[in-house]
């Protein structure tokens, strides 16, 4: 029987059984290409062999077979994938799985090393499926999950997984929609989206549904109201702050995230404006920081626990050898707080010269 080794150790046994480099084995065993079909089956045959790669994974049962799942997220210090896990967390209890959580971030930034993906300890592991949440993912990474038989569930995915894998978001165009139609029949009509990450999915989704409520109101969206904030609060704020400097600034902004909508908010209260007063602002995700700001912030609710316990759900199916394919969508819901109101009369344009240490602040128009 030959003894299973680990990481480092494995990579380099297998590379000498194979023929081949460590950074060929690597490459083989993260999913990505660049490799042979005949140099990649040598590599799998090899590391089968040496007990790196299990058998595909058979249905596991409530005894106790094949019960790991690993979660693998962008990311763990959020709001968001505090909402995210907790759901997860509960179907794991009530499927009878045991998760373990894992951040991509460090894959990020150890992409070519021999043992730096998350495909590596998730083989380590044996685990028996794989939960990716708002992580993004490629076709050789896919293959390789089916080639080995691991079930395998996006949640809230950030391009368009291979046909046949199940996903979870939530409704992001209508909550797009949503967002833009409060703020229109609120009486705004000059009307600013912040989006995210333009090739990201619910990114292009939310703006899609800003786009359509005006376009069903009659209305066209004026040159440079659509900036892209990267899902990020410190951009979002200087984009915030070349919308005011707009000849004709936005009287209402609605952000991809709340997070950008809290740096929207920001920059509105450092040009020497009121929040929801001279500009209505609408974020999307209702994560715990909408409901603690000042003023409370309006926002789409992503149902995020939802989304989760969904994905956990549909993964503990496929793991059962049900078969699972096609797209969960799940509903947002509009909540109304104190950041958008109707406009005033005529909006202010406030500019914040500092000089000498002093803030001056030059105002135009009527209350």
């Amino acid at each position: 029987m030959v003894e299973a080794v680990r990481s480092g150790p494995t990579m380099a046994v297998v590379a000498r059984m194979a023929g081949v480099s460590v950074p060929t084995v690597s490459k083989v065993v993260n999913g990505r290409g660049g490799v042979a079909a005949a140099t990649r089956d040598r590599v799998a045959e090899a590391l089968r062999q040496v007990g790196y790669l299990r058998e595909p994974s058979t249905p596991f049962d409530q005894r106790g077979s094949g019960r790991l799942v690993d979660v693998v997220m962008h990311g763990l210090r959020s709001s968001y994938a505090a909402n995210v896990l907790g759901g997860i967390e509960a179907a794991a209890r009530e499927t009878g799985l045991d998760v373990v959580v894992a951040a991509s971030e460090a894959e990020q930034s150890h992409r070519e090393s021999p043992a730096g993906g998350w495909l590596d300890h998730l083989i380590d592991r044996g685990t028996g499926g794989v939960l990716l949440v708002l992580v993004e993912t490629t076709s050789a990474q896919h293959e390789w999950l089916t080639h080995f038989g691991i079930p395998c569930v996006v949640v809230d995915p950030i391009t368009s997984p291979p046909d046949g894998v199940p996903t979870v978001a939530a409704s992001n165009e209508k909550g797009g929609y949503d967002a833009t139609r409060h703020l229109l029949e609120l009486g705004h009509t000059r009307i600013a989206h912040l989006g995210g990450s333009a090739p990201k999915l619910c990114a292009r989704s939310r703006l899609a549904g800003y786009r359509s409520a005006l376009a069903d109101a009659g209305m066209d969206v004026p040159a440079g109201y659509q900036p892209d904030g990267n899902f990020q609060e410190a951009r979002a704020q200087a984009e915030m702050d070349r919308l005011l400097a707009l000849p004709e600034p936005p009287t209402a902004v609605f952000a991809a995230s709340d997070l950008m909508a809290i740096g929207v908010c920001r920059a509105i209260r450092a040009h020497g404006l009121q929040v929801g007063r001279d500009i209505s602002v609408v974020g999307f995700d209702d994560v715990e920081e909408a409901r603690v700001t000042v003023p409370a912030l309006t926002t789409v609710r992503q149902p995020l626990v939802d989304m989760g316990r969904t994905g956990l759900d549909l993964l503990a199916r496929s793991m059962r050898g049900e078969e699972v394919t096609g797209h969960v969508e799940l509903r947002t819901e509009l909540v109304v707080r104190e950041s958008t109101a109707a406009p005033r009369q005529r909006p202010v344009k406030s500019t914040t010269v500092v000089r000498g240490g002093t803030s001056i602040d030059r105002r135009s128009g009527t209350s």
